[in-house]
């Protein structure tokens, strides 16, 4: 009895499988990616490795098992978090096609593997199908590696703020780079330029490595458009460099404004001045910045000072960065800038922004970095200037011990007298 039992349960299986076979009309025969040939996936025995970026130019054979119509190939690439949104990258799907019993088609499909997937193994799954049949599926194993080092940095963010200046103004702009290599990358620079107005700004990685799969912003790049700008749209371009030789570039926008007319800035009654540079040397208390503002018109005003574009060191305001102008009077706000004892000598530009009553003006201002003195010879000037004060110390003294015994014999209101007249 338990042998019949076993004899049925065989025999149903085995037309139960039969009927699947049968409802399978068509077959994958080939698989190449890339003009490789690839094999089934067995566990991670037989992977083909490729690239962050990387283009996956899919040919796919298929034969036809009956006569089936309307078949459809697809390619997808399963598990990347961002699917939803990069959908094209990682899914492909032929138009229908039609095909007699024992033909063979070749489709072609195309996807590209996301900068951002995780480096790790991902299956390809190419699914075959027609209207009324069991849909036919081989999956092929693929492993994720980075981008080479020569396209290893993107850019994955860059903005400028404002998008509009005046001539004589200045804007800052933000980049975001990304390695998404293999190996950690240093000696990054990034550039900030417009070509056409000549003028261009540039910051660096120096110490650190950007490290596989990290993110760094380069922040405050700094550019003043010049005073002579004619008015129109020009191209902004951020170039980044790395291992070397390689580079990446992308492109904005920045516009330039027409120049306000001499009504217009009369209008706005305020005078503002201020030195336009200072020599400032790593490490020491830095250079001082006298803003003096003056308020012409008749009743009082509040003054917002803010500054853009020191990155590479600190600042201060003193009284404070708000100040109140009583009318046709003057103030004077102390800016106080000093410089990181890591940043690169050279010409620094910066903008200091005086806003009040829904008004701004933005003051370009220079800070030249000098290279800092070396402790040795800081330590041996040092002492030369404490000898040269004790020396010229000690000479005032005998100076005076001669005078007072030259002196001597004489009435005391004359020397009181000639006493005061030498001081």
């Amino acid at each position: 009895m338990k042998m019949l039992k076993f004899l049925m349960v065989f025999v149903f299986a085995f037309v139960m499988m039969a009927m699947t076979v049968s409802a399978v009309n068509v077959n994958i025969t080939k698989v190449e990616i890339n003009d490789n040939e690839v094999d089934i996936a067995v566990g991670h025995t037989d992977n083909l490795e490729v690239r962050r970026g990387e283009k996956l130019e899919i040919e796919v054979g298929v034969k036809a098992l009956a006569d089936v119509e309307d078949v459809e190939i697809e390619a997808g690439l399963y598990g990347y978090k961002y699917s939803d949104y990069e959908l094209g990258s990682v899914y492909d799907r032929t138009e229908s096609f039609d095909l007699d019993e024992n033909d063979t088609s070749y489709k072609d499909l195309e996807l590209e593997v996301p900068t951002k997937m995780d480096k790790d193994y991902y299956k390809l799954r190419i699914r075959v199908s027609d209207r009324d049949g069991i849909a036919f599926e081989n999956v092929y194993e693929l492993h994720i590696k980075g981008i080479d080092d020569d396209d290893a940095i993107v850019i994955k963010d860059f903005s400028i703020s404002p998008d509009s200046v005046k001539p004589g103004r200045g804007f800052t702009a933000l980049v975001k780079v990304k390695n998404i290599g293999d190996d950690d990358l240093d000696d990054l620079k990034v550039t900030l330029s417009v070509p056409e107005l000549g003028i261009k700004d540039s910051e660096y990685l120096d110490e650190d490595e950007l490290e596989a799969d990290e993110t760094y912003t380069f922040e405050e790049l700094l550019l003043r458009v010049p005073d002579d700008a004619e008015a129109g749209i020009y191209d902004v371009e951020v170039t980044v460099e790395f291992d070397e030789y390689e580079s990446t570039v992308a492109h904005g926008e920045i516009e330039v404004l027409e120049e306000a007319k001499e009504s217009e800035q009369e209008s706005a009654k305020t005078i503002i001045n201020v030195p336009g540079s200072q020599e400032i040397t790593p490490g020491t208390t830095g250079g001082v910045y006298p803003i003096m503002i003056t308020n012409t018109a008749d009743e009082a005003r509040t003054y917002t000072l803010s500054v853009e574009g020191i990155s590479w060191g600190t600042y201060s305001m003193d009284p404070s960065n708000v100040v109140i102008v009583s009318g046709e009077d003057t103030e004077t706000i102390y800016l106080y800038v000093s410089a990181d004892e890591a940043a690169a000598a050279g010409e620094k530009v910066f903008i200091v922004n005086v806003a009040t009553d829904g008004d701004s003006q933005e003051i370009p201002l220079k800070a030249n970095i000098k290279e800092p003195v070396s402790a040795g010879w800081g330590n041996l000037k040092e002492g030369l200037e404490i000898t040269l004060v004790v020396l010229v110390i000690i000479l005032i003294i005998v100076g005076l011990i001669v005078g007072f015994t030259k002196l001597r014999g004489k009435s005391a209101n004359t020397t009181e007298e000639e006493a005061s007249t030498y001081y």
